[in-house]
């Protein structure tokens, strides 16, 4: 049901300001969803929810919008591979802040800078800036969308624009000097508490289409690809068929140590003495560190939320004013951007209505649950794409699901108009 609200326009008794920390999928998707609450518009994923509790709610007028983020600009992580494997699709990927019309207007502000700590009793996070010193801003009610820290060159290691593409393009050169003795990635990793896109599997299929005469190779610990992802086993089976008829050879169950030789070229070495030459190596195992190490409310390296409302659990300050939503969340399940994306919407409206309810006295405290989705995954392999909706649905792959899954950048501009951030103006700074 379309969550469309009421014209009524209410004063607030002070200004109110929501702090994001992290755009990005979740992010972007609350600041976005603020917005539409804030204008009396439809909020984006209304479909996923109920939201009629929000229908004849009050628009604060006097509220604002600020988003902390290490970056300057979003990233199409799922997209990564293309990015630095494919010249062309490298300036696509990181879309500057500044450059969306849709974000710029008064009552949202941009900040580049990190999160390194929080107060809950004066209400104030602390960052730095770009240039490395301690700033702070004080948020009425505050959602972290951090996302996990991963390795380059899974994710970009710049935190701007021009020297990612610096970075993207000369991986891509470097792919290109690999032909003759071929480039081997490496994935696997430790045991994870979550589930995420295996990167290996996107590096090494985009990898070997964009260069079909270099000599591509997989090397896996496990004995199987997507070994414990809640995925059904034909999806396992079919991930490395399609990868091995793309051309690439696939090694499973053997950990790999890796030495860099003076001539730049490398050593993968295997426990049972085995070595290959290699002409590049991509360190792609799905491994992830915290973001958020300015809260102290983690599991391993993720926050305790609750899981429907996404209000953080054992909030220090027992306010309800903190929220949690995408990756970051300890929410169990396959971590996709289009879940991140849901679960910032749903973040977003419970934020407004927290607010509502301490503002206005006869405002009930109603909260929008988050749906729990089920296992799935879409995943593309070279020329090829296989997916599985969750459920009973059955295992569809072949090169003709490439076009309605991902599109020419896996998926980047279906992610951007579910957003409504289809325009998007270049700016180099």
């Amino acid at each position: 049901m379309a969550a469309h609200i009421s014209p009524r326009l209410c004063n607030s008794s002070k200004p109110y300001n929501i702090v994001i920390v992290g755009g990005s999928y979740a992010g972007l998707s609350a600041s976005l969803a603020l917005m539409a609450l804030k204008g009396g518009q439809t909020i984006p994923f209304a479909a996923y929810g109920n939201y009629s509790h929000l229908r004849a709610a009050p628009r604060v007028q006097d509220l604002r919008i600020t988003i902390i983020d290490q970056r300057d600009g979003f990233f199409h992580t799922v997209g990564t591979p293309l990015a630095h494997v494919s010249p062309t699709h490298v300036t696509s990927m990181w879309k500057q802040y500044s450059g969306f019309p849709k974000l710029n207007r008064p009552d949202v502000t941009f900040i580049h800078g990190t999160a390194t700590g929080i107060n809950c009793g004066s209400q104030t996070l602390l960052y730095n800036d770009t240039h490395n010193k301690p700033q702070s801003q004080q948020y009425d009610y505050i959602l972290v969308s951090t996302g996990v820290r991963r390795k380059w060159p899974i994710v970009p290691r710049a935190d701007s624009f021009l020297p990612y593409v610096k970075d993207a393009s000369s991986y891509s050169q470097q792919i290109l000097a690999a032909e003759k003795l071929g480039v081997v990635v490496i994935g696997g990793g430790k045991e994870r508490p979550l589930y995420y896109v295996h990167f290996e599997i996107l590096f090494a299929g985009k990898v070997k289409a964009n260069y079909p005469k270099t000599p591509v190779t997989l090397v896996h610990s496990r004995n199987q690809l997507l070994l414990n992802e809640p995925l059904p086993e034909e999806f396992k089976a079919l991930s490395l068929k399609l990868l091995q008829e793309e051309g690439v050879q696939v090694i499973l169950g053997k950990r790999a140590a890796v030495d860099e030789l003076p001539d730049q070229t490398f050593y993968v070495k295997f426990q049972d003495g085995g070595r290959l030459h290699a002409g590049l190596v991509i360190m792609a195992a799905s491994q992830a560190s915290s973001s958020a190490t300015f809260l102290p409310l983690t599991y391993f390296w993720l926050i305790y939320c609750d899981l429907y409302r996404l209000r953080l659990k054992g909030d220090p300050s027992q306010s309800g004013r903190m929220f949690a939503a995408g990756d970051i969340t300890d929410c169990q399940g396959i971590k996709l951007g289009s879940s991140a994306m849901v679960m910032g919407s749903v973040a977003a409206a419970n934020i407004y209505s927290s607010l509502l309810h301490k503002e206005y006295k006869n405002q009930p405290l109603l909260l929008e649950d988050c749906p729990q989705i089920q296992p799935k995954m879409a995943l593309s392999i070279g020329t090829n794409a296989i997916c599985y909706a969750g459920g009973d649905a059955k295992v569809q792959y072949g090169n003709e699901l490439v076009e309605p899954l991902f599109g020419s950048d896996m998926g980047w501009q279906r992610v951007l108009n579910s957003l409504g951030l289809e325009d998007h103006f270049h700016r180099q700074r």
